[in-house]
Formats: C-alpha cells, sequence, structure tokens
C-alpha cells in the first residue's frame, strides 16, 4: 500500500538522532511504513549545526545510497530543521530529490530562536555557557547514535534558525516558498514537489515529559505554534494543514508515542502521506 516508486528519507531536526538506545526519533514511522512496503531510510546527520553542513552531509548520503541501491530519486521528508536540510538537497542537486516534505518545518526560522539570541546578550558570557552546554549535549547525542565524528555548533545552528538566518537560506534556494507570510507556495519547481503540515498546540499528552518544555518555549513566541515554530513559519509548498493539535516533538511521535489522544496520530500523517507520494508517482 505504501510503496512508493522512490524510497523514502526521514531527516531529523536539531539535536535529532536516528535511534538512541532502542529509542527512535521518528518513534513507529519506519517500520509502520515498512510493513506495508515502503522502503525507508533514516540518515544521521549532526545534532548541532545549519542548514548548509547538515545539507552537505545529506548530499553525500543519498549519493552513498544512490551507490549502494542503485535508486535514482528519493522522497525526503524532514522534520523542523530536517526541512531546510532537505531543501539544500533538492536544490544543489534536484536530480537526486523527486520530493520535499516539510513536517513542523522550521522553514521561515523558529519563533524560539529569535527569542533566544534577543534574550541571551551576543557574545556575553551566558552565551558562551548556553553554547557550550548544547554542544555537549549534541556531542552526546552523537556519540550514543554512532557519530562522534561529528562536532557541533549549537550557536551556529540557532542563528540559522533565527528569521534572518532562514530568509537568507531561503533567498538562496527559494523552490516553494510562500507567496505571502501565511500563504503557500508553488506545488512543483523544477520538477519536484513540495508539501508541508504541522501543528499549532502546546500541551498534548500529561504524560510525555516533553510537554512542560515545549509550554515554556512556545509562551516565547506570538501566535499560535508548536513549542518552537510558529504555524506560519511551517508552511512551505502545498500546504496540506499545519493547525493540528501536536507539538513540536509529537510532529514525528518522540517519546514513545505519548501525543494528543483526542488528535490523528502522527504516524498515521505519514501513513497517508506515503499513499499521497504514491499516487503521485513518486
Amino acid at each position: 500500500a505504501y510503496q512508493t516508486q522512490h524510497p523514502i528519507v526521514l531527516v531529523h531536526g536539531l539535536s535529532g538522532f536516528d535511534s538512541i538506545l532502542g529509542i527512535d526519533y521518528f518513534y513507529g514511522v519506519k517500520g509502520e511504513l515498512e510493513e506495508r512496503g515502503a522502503t525507508v531510510y533514516i540518515p544521521n546527520v549532526t545534532a548541532w549545526e545549519d542548514g548548509y553542513v547538515r545539507g552537505e552531509q545529506l548530499l553525500a548520503y543519498l549519493e552513498e545510497l544512490q551507490a549502494i541501491t542503485g535508486a535514482q530519486k528519493f522522497n525526503l521528508i524532514g522534520h523542523s530543521l530536517g526541512s531546510p536540510t532537505s531543501r539544500y538537497v533538492a536544490g544543489v542537486r534536484p536530480d537526486l530529490v523527486a520530493s520535499v516534505t516539510s513536517v513542523n518545518g522550521a522553514n521561515s526560522g523558529s519563533g524560539f530562536a529569535d527569542a533566544a539570541r534577543g534574550i541571551v546578550p551576543v557574545g556575553g558570557g551566558t552565551e558562551a555557557l548556553i553554547e557550550g552546554a548544547l554542544n555537549f549535549l549534541g556531542d552526546i547525542i552523537d556519540a550514543l547514535a554512532g557519530n562522534s565524528e561529528y562536532t557541533q555548533d549549537a550557536l551556529g545552528a540557532v542563528t540559522f534558525l533565527t528569521t534572518p538566518g532562514a530568509e537568507a537560506f531561503n533567498d538562496l534556494f527559494p523552490a516553494g516558498r510562500p507567496t505571502s507570510s501565511c500563504g503557500e507556495g508553488a506545488a512543483e519547481v523544477n520538477g519536484i514537489r513540495y508539501w508541508s503540515w504541522g501543528g499549532d498546540f502546546l500541551l498534548t499528552n500529561a504524560l510525555d515529559i516533553s510537554d512542560p518544555f515545549l509550554a515554556f518555549t512556545g509562551a516565547t513566541i506570538s501566535g499560535r505554534n508548536d513549542g518552537l515554530v510558529g504555524s506560519c513559519q511551517q508552511r512551505w509548498g502545498d500546504v496540506l494543514r499545519v493547525n493540528y493539535n501536536i507539538n513540536h516533538l509529537d510532529g514525528v511521535n518522540l517519546f514513545f508515542g505519548l501525543s494528543n489522544l483526542f488528535e490523528v496520530d502522527p504516524v498515521v500523517l505519514f501513513e497517508n502521506h506515503a499513499r499521497r507520494l504514491k499516487s503521485a508517482g513518486l
């Protein structure tokens, strides 16, 4: 049912990973899709880096995958910073990409990144302390995920995610860019299809340890948001929907699938999209 013409590649976001200690970042997604015929890959790019460096890492991964499997193109589905990371590859090597789909994507930046860079004095001791802690966390994440050779740049990643950082990136890679701040972009550019979906809810499950954190970060962002990214910032290409009652980490079913019991299961959204890709001949 989910056997797409081109393999699906799930691209993780900031501080992300493929699998650590048995915990999958895209929790339950890969297994569910593969069970019904899809071919799914999950690369591991640097936890804390900007979209350019991560984009180059993803490109190298796809080139290797192409050489090993013979697959000519890939359907990229990027969560959070994984969306710009995927769009980078679509921009520099369109021949490798069939589609790019954004899930809770930081496409026009992150409201929280703007707040963080405004709150923390630039170049101050506080910034160095936060940067050091984030880099250390990234090193641990990458080491546990089997990529201890990666070096972290937390400050670069957060700066990339600010509105000015995102705008500079989008000027270079505008394919699918919304024509207005809360609008939609072209559904197809250069033979590549673009979709996006996301959410604008914070506290979705009392058992989820990440919910209070996202409620705190979400309070720093004006307007509807998922805890880290505003709903308008998530929009790219053909916007399927960005007002699901899911928060930023629910987007990938993280933390053992503890999402909103009164909303569609996040895994189902990936299943629906695999069907959509298949019916589009992708």
